[in-house]
């Protein structure tokens, strides 16, 4: 008989595992994230309860994906309230606050991965060593609970393909399960991030997706040249906003490509800079 949990809180793994060998259980999600949780979290946390008997929320900044320690510092943190959302998401599911000396012997350093060059492609190539960080916390939450799932939303579309090939290379016995990219009310895609900016800068940021929708209508009768000059004089007009990068590119390998060709399916990829904050993008064009 598999016993109900109530919500509780702890900071290292190890009293997890004894939770769960004392309670017994079908199957465990994991649902990972760093914490200043949005509407995307909770439909990640809602998805994980309703396929899984147990759930594990893990909310750790981890200091070894971040390739700047100013955007490191400054990222939103907010673990009382985190807490009382997951509480009201889900009364039973346990969550995992650690210190960084759970996870990590001091300095904190990423392992080096071969993952065959994935990680090095858009969203890699302007924050080096950003997946070796993502790869390497999240192996070790793997290895510490051994989830039968794990879950992630596709505005970190990339990431999600990393932790595929770290699964596939590794061999570690966890399947991913993911959610569309969940939005504002405007369109932009819910970040921890969006809280950084002011509110005209938040409404004024709809710009990035309503930019993909029109890439979408255009990718059939315009070359990628000229979409990626429409892209490029769009956000050289709107003060505040710096493109760091627009690509279109193969769904599953991210090979960036210069034309359209119907039987692969792409997606478009961007990153803006607004009042200095780095927001990302992506959907599917065909």
């Amino acid at each position: 008989m598999i016993k109900k949990l109530k919500l509780r809180n702890f900071n290292h793994s190890s009293e997890i595992l004894k939770l769960l060998k004392s309670t017994g259980y079908k199957n465990l999600g994991l649902v990972p994230t760093m914490g200043s949780l949005h509407k995307g979290h909770l439909k990640l946390i809602e998805k994980c309860s309703f396929s899984c008997d147990k759930t594990i929320v893990s909310i750790f900044v981890n200091p070894t994906q971040f390739n700047n320690k100013i955007d490191f510092a400054n990222y939103p943190q907010s673990i009382k309230k985190d807490i009382e959302t997951i509480r009201k998401t889900n009364p039973s599911a346990i969550i995992y606050t650690p210190s960084e000396s759970d996870l990590y012997t001091s300095p904190a350093k990423a392992e080096i991965f071969d993952l065959d060059g994935i990680d090095k492609l858009i969203e890699g190539k302007h924050r080096k060593g950003h997946f070796q960080g993502v790869a390497t916390i999240v192996k070790r939450l793997f290895e510490r609970f051994s989830p039968d799932y794990a879950f992630f939303g596709e505005k970190d579309y990339q990431q999600i393909l990393v932790i595929k090939k770290l699964i596939k290379k590794y061999k570690l016995k966890v399947k991913i399960e993911t959610i569309p990219t969940v939005r504002e009310k405007n369109g932009l895609a819910m970040s921890s991030r969006n809280i950084l900016l002011d509110n005209e800068s938040r409404f004024d940021a709809k710009i990035i997706y309503e930019s993909l929708c029109i890439v979408k209508r255009m990718i059939k009768t315009s070359s990628f040249d000229k979409i990626k000059d429409f892209i490029n004089k769009l956000f050289l007009v709107k003060e505040q906003f710096n493109l760091e990068y627009f690509c279109i590119a193969e769904s599953c390998s991210l090979k960036e490509l210069e034309s359209f060709n119907p039987k692969i399916k792409i997606r478009a990829f961007i990153c803006v800079k607004v009042q200095g904050v780095r927001l990302i993008d992506n959907i599917a064009l065909n």
